[in-house]
């Protein structure tokens, strides 16, 4: 029964691993994921159904098994599906979902953004049907000279109230996309008032203990 067990609780874990590796190999899992939105394979001879620009300018759901229910659109310019991935040159992609998780605290973004041109893609936040064009918290890239750049963003949004939506708006030069992964990470726990009492009652023993060693001493 615990060789069972134990098989059983190594298939749970392989399967939770392989999350990422289904939308890109490059990708990693996130901690504390809620729920994520992938799309691979961007390219006219996706497995499972071939991808158009007239189903790219439409929107696109997110076609990763376990995704939710965000959208992939362009909205101006002109990357269609070649036979790579998306190719073009001077477009807006916008990835959005308006049913978030609830308890949201960080949105993590990672893609595969071959870019040709000098100057690297931007990408900015917006939430709440609002037009913030929030720029990342933190970011960081993996360059392969072509071949596979890989770019991550995260954006800490514990701060800006509840979440109903987010927009991700991303501006691409020449270039050709592969991949995209956003997830919803969960926001820290906040400690619950008697936390702070006991914290507060601590801090005063230390101080108290402190005075009383100074008085002997003196």
């Amino acid at each position: 029964m615990q060789m069972k067990l134990s098989l059983l609780s190594a298939l749970l874990i392989a399967a939770t691993t392989a999350q990422a590796n289904t939308v890109h190999d490059a990708f990693t899992d996130v901690a504390g994921s809620l729920s994520f939105d992938g799309w691979n394979q961007l390219n006219r001879n996706r497995v499972g159904g071939a991808l158009t620009e007239a189903q790219l300018v439409a929107g696109t759901v997110a076609n990763v098994a376990g995704s939710g229910d965000a959208v992939l659109t362009r909205v101006s310019g002109n990357h269609y599906p070649a036979g790579a991935g998306l190719y073009g040159s001077g477009s807006v992609l916008t990835l959005a979902d308006a049913t978030l998780t609830a308890n949201v605290g960080q949105i993590v973004f990672q893609g595969i953004v071959n870019h040709f041109d000098v100057a690297p893609f931007s990408l900015t936040l917006n939430y709440n049907g609002g037009s913030q064009a929030l720029a990342a918290t933190s970011s960081s890239s993996v360059l392969t000279g072509g071949a596979a750049d890989y770019y991550t963003y995260s954006w800490d949004v514990s701060g800006l109230g509840a979440l109903g939506s987010y927009t991700l708006t991303l501006g691409a030069g020449f270039s050709q996309v592969l991949a995209f992964q956003v997830d919803q990470i969960a926001a820290a726990p906040v400690p619950e008032p008697s936390s702070y009492a006991l914290m507060a009652g601590g801090l005063g023993l230390v101080g108290w203990l402190a005075r009383r060693r100074k008085t002997r001493t003196a």
